[in-house]
C-alpha cells in the first residue's frame, strides 16, 4: 500500500537488508557519500537504503533492487582523517519508481513511493506464538554459539505483529537475497509465515557426521 512519494538520497549496500527499527552504524569515506550525508544533515536527515543487485559499494553508481528501507541518521562523528562514521536506524519501507539516477556528485538518487505495510487481516494467535517460540530458540543458540538451547535470558518480544515481523527478519542470521523477500513482503502475515519457514530451517539440528572419526 503506497502512502506517500518523495525523492531520496540512496545508499546502496552488498551485504546489508535494512528493516524498520533496526540499527545500523555505517562509515563513510568516499566523497560522494560525504556530500550526500551533508546534504541529508541540512534537510530531514534521512536516505534511502537497498540491497545491491548488481555492481559493488564502492567505483561505478552499483544497481540497486527497488525494494528499500528509509534510514534516519541519528549520530555523525567527522573523523580527524575525514572520514565519518553514523548510526542511523530504519523507519519505513519504500518503492523505487523507476531507475535510480546519479546526481552531478556521484550518488544515486530515486523517486520513492513510500509503503505502509497492509495489516488488516487479523494475525492468527497460534501464529505469532509459534514465531515467538522458534524466535526465542533460534536467539539462544545464537547468543551462545551453538545450535541447541541453551541457559540464556530468554529475549522479549513484541506481541504487536507488525513489530514482532520486523524484530525477526532483522535478527536472523540468512542470505540477503532471503531478507530482500522478506522486505518485500507487504502484509504481515505473509512474512510471519515466511519467517517461521525459516526460524524452523534454522533451527534443525546439523545432520550428524558419518565417518571413520564420528
Amino acid at each position: 500500500m503506497i502512502e506517500s512519494e518523495r525523492v531520496l538520497p540512496l545508499f546502496p549496500l552488498e551485504q546489508v537488508v535494512l528493516f524498520p527499527g533496526m540499527s545500523l552504524p555505517l562509515r563513510i569515506f568516499e566523497e560522494r557519500y560525504k556530500l550526500m550525508i551533508g546534504a541529508c544533515q541540512v534537510t530531514d536527515q534521512v536516505f534511502g537504503v537497498l540491497l545491491i543487485r548488481k555492481g559493488s559499494e564502492v567505483g561505478a553508481p552499483a544497481v540497486p533492487e527497488r525494494v528499500g528501507c528509509t534510514a534516519r541518521m541519528l549520530r555523525v562523528d567527522r573523523l580527524p582523517d575525514g572520514r565519518m562514521t553514523i548510526l542511523t536506524i530504519g523507519e519505513q519501507r519504500f518503492r523505487l519508481d523507476g531507475v535510480a539516477r546519479v546526481m552531478p556528485e556521484g550518488y544515486l538518487v530515486g523517486d520513492a513511493q513510500l509503503l505502509a505495510d497492509d495489516a488488516s487481516a487479523a494475525v492468527p494467535p497460534e501464529l505469532l506464538d509459534s514465531v515467538s517460540s522458534e524466535f526465542a530458540r533460534y536467539e539462544q543458540a545464537t547468543l551462545a554459539g551453538l545450535r541447541r538451547p541453551q541457559p540464556v535470558q530468554p529475549p522479549e518480544l513484541p506481541r504487536d505483529p507488525l513489530r514482532l515481523s520486523y524484530r525477526v527478519a532483522a535478527s536472523l542470521h540468512i542470505h540477503p537475497r532471503e531478507c530482500q523477500r522478506l522486505l518485500e513482503l507487504d502484509e504481515v502475515t505473509s512474512r510471519l509465515q515466511k519467517e517461521l519457514e525459516l526460524l524452523k530451517r534454522e533451527n534443525r539440528p546439523a545432520p550428524k557426521t558419518i565417518g571413520p572419526f564420528s
